[in-house]
């Protein structure tokens, strides 16, 4: 990336401006205005001038504003994504349940006799049983990962207000937290 060298406005007696480089410091220049010759102070006292900036250029600002809409755009998408796969990931370690399909596959390859006694069991027994190991392992992780979730859902939201100050502190022009034209 190519820099450019700053130039700076030195004021002319004609009330023109003058623009010269830190290369001409403590030489002289000719006023394009008047024509007249102006003395060009040394590098060190150059920064008291004023910085020419050329036609629709835009000073970038670092600072409070740029800051926060990074961390907080950050922050918010890790923990949408986060959030967002949460579940998916768990899902590795946990079985899953079985398909209708599967269960229709079984049935129709099991022979009849099997099928009728294993419906003749069902019909006898409850509905109410107690949960397996597996089963309870799998609620503990759903509770526990929805809560994690909505955490993450919320923190993301936090990001998004942050960036959303952010850009409004960028916006402003307002270079909070040092942030100064370079």
């Amino acid at each position: 990336m190519a820099t450019a060298e700053r130039t700076f406005l030195l004021p002319c007696t004609c009330s023109a401006r003058v623009s010269v480089t830190a290369g001409q410091a403590g030489g002289r220049t000719v006023c394009a205005a008047c024509s007249r010759e102006i003395d060009v102070p040394r590098l060190r006292d150059l920064a008291a001038y004023a910085v020419d900036q050329p036609r629709g250029t835009v000073v970038p600002r670092s600072g409070l504003g740029r800051g926060l809409v990074v961390a907080g755009c950050a922050v918010a998408i890790s923990a949408a994504v986060l959030a967002s796969s949460l579940v998916p990931i768990g899902g590795l370690f946990f079985p899953q349940p079985t398909t209708v399909t599967e269960i229709r596959a079984a049935v129709s390859a099991a022979p009849p006799t099997d099928v009728h006694s294993a419906w003749q069991s069902m019909a006898r027994s409850s509905v109410a049983r107690p949960a397996t190991q597996e089963e309870l392992r799998l609620q503990q992780f759903a509770a526990h990962a929805a809560g994690v979730a909505n955490l993450l859902w919320g923190i993301s939201g936090i990001g998004l207000v942050v960036a959303v100050a952010g850009a409004a502190i960028a916006a402003s022009g307002r270079s909070v937290g040092g942030g100064a034209p370079q």
